[in-house]
């Protein structure tokens, strides 16, 4: 069973996901659920080179501790499935059905609401031979952000603006914890079709036509989003009927079509 607990506080750090990696490789004995927690992060970032904006005192940063030794290299995505589905399904909880009911997760694992990103995750892992010893598990949920820089003014949502009013960080947190420790038995084998179901069920712009980038080559062309494979590619439905799948960082989506 996985019960996050808060292990350590700041009031300030680079990044806890940095923190809790320098933490490991001192050798500390950091339990399985550890959870290091931070009111000012100042180099968050996402996939890639994305930097997460986060106004100090406002929003969740967190980093939690995994072991999920049970989980072979090639299930990685397993993890992405399971963090990504915890995530939206306590932002569910948090807003009215009406708004609720839009929240989906965009490929590979951030969480919308409607067109607008509430949400991201960033996971860094351990491997010891062929098997998975650790995970670093970072999140950055916007919980009270009421003022995004110009670049995300038009794509970018928090609790606070979505409900209209200001959002206590402890409930939420607490939320947050108990969608983890319910749904972490769906990372074992036998469960882990359902998982894949559900994360399926909950993608962002599924079976929608929709204009995409392949980056490499600057490409553009309609597709619709028709499922993920085991290993994390997308796999988008083209206009002939081909399935391609894509890796992360392949493809950019562009818009709907008129």
């Amino acid at each position: 069973m996985l019960i996050p607990k808060v292990a350590r506080r700041f009031e300030r750090t680079a990044s806890t996901n940095t923190a809790m990696l320098e933490a490991l490789n001192a050798g500390e004995k950091l339990n399985d659920g550890a959870v290091f927690i931070t009111d000012d992060q100042s180099a968050g970032r996402g996939q890639g080179k994305n930097h997460w904006h986060a106004t100090p005192g406002d929003n969740l940063t967190l980093s939690i501790l995994v072991r999920p030794d049970h989980l072979a290299v090639d299930h990685l995505f397993v993890l992405n499935q399971f963090v990504s589905l915890a995530l939206a399904t306590a932002i569910e909880q948090l807003l009215p059905a009406r708004l609720a009911a839009t929240v989906r997760i965009k490929w590979p694992n951030d969480i919308y609401v409607g067109d607008r990103k509430i949400a991201g995750i960033l996971i860094q892992n351990g491997l010891r031979g062929s098997r998975i010893q650790w995970s670093v598990i970072g999140i950055g949920l916007n919980v009270n952000e009421n003022s995004f820089p110009p670049e995300l003014a038009h794509s970018a949502t928090s609790l606070r603006i979505l409900t209209g009013t200001p959002v206590a960080l402890e409930p939420v947190l607490q939320v947050l914890f108990a969608e983890f420790t319910r749904l972490y038995p769906l990372t074992s084998g036998s469960e882990q079709g359902q998982l894949a179901a559900a994360y399926h069920a909950n993608l962002y712009r599924l079976e929608e036509w929709a204009v995409y980038r392949e980056v490499a080559t600057a490409r553009e062309f309609r597709g619709r989003i028709a499922g993920v494979t085991g290993a994390g590619r997308l796999r988008v439905q083209l206009a002939d009927g081909t399935v391609p799948s894509f890796d992360l960082q392949s493809l950019r989506f562009v818009s709907s079509p008129a």
